[in-house]
């Protein structure tokens, strides 16, 4: 999505609010880590909270496809964050199929893994929902 060299940080109209991609990315990690706060505290994400975090995830790694891993302006994985991952082998377990097919399924879903052979939590849980209820 380019984007006008003037272009303003944010849009807000009677529509919604609109974001330049090149924000998206450190919004959503922000926006990740407290869902997943709440979430862990026992609350519960609405459907809409849980659909716009998907858009965001979404703009920010083609953001960052495009424009390549310089643009990025905080640290795939914090120090210490490795322990909140995923596996690429307890994802296929979730999933149901072998490590090489889950790996497929998120690349054609659009998730990146923060770094080889983890996934994010929140990643995961999104990809096994969408392909339960592909299969159902």
């Amino acid at each position: 999505m380019p984007e006008a060299p003037d272009a303003p940080p944010a849009v807000i109209t009677s529509g919604g609010v609109f974001l330049p991609a090149a924000v998206c990315h450190s919004l959503w990690l922000v926006l990740r880590a407290e869902l997943d706060r709440h979430r862990r505290d026992g609350g519960r994400v609405r459907p809409e909270v849980a659909a716009t975090l998907d858009v965001l995830r979404a703009a920010a790694f083609a953001h960052l496809s495009a424009a390549g891993p310089a643009s990025r302006t905080s640290p795939d994985i914090e120090a210490g964050s490795t322990r909140d991952l995923v596996t690429t082998d307890q994802l296929a377990g979730r999933l149901g199929v072998t490590p090489r097919h889950a790996r497929r399924m998120a690349a054609a879903a659009g998730i990146a893994p923060p770094a080889r052979g983890l996934w994010h939590p929140d990643d995961a849980q999104h990809l096994v929902s969408t392909y339960r209820r592909a299969a159902s």
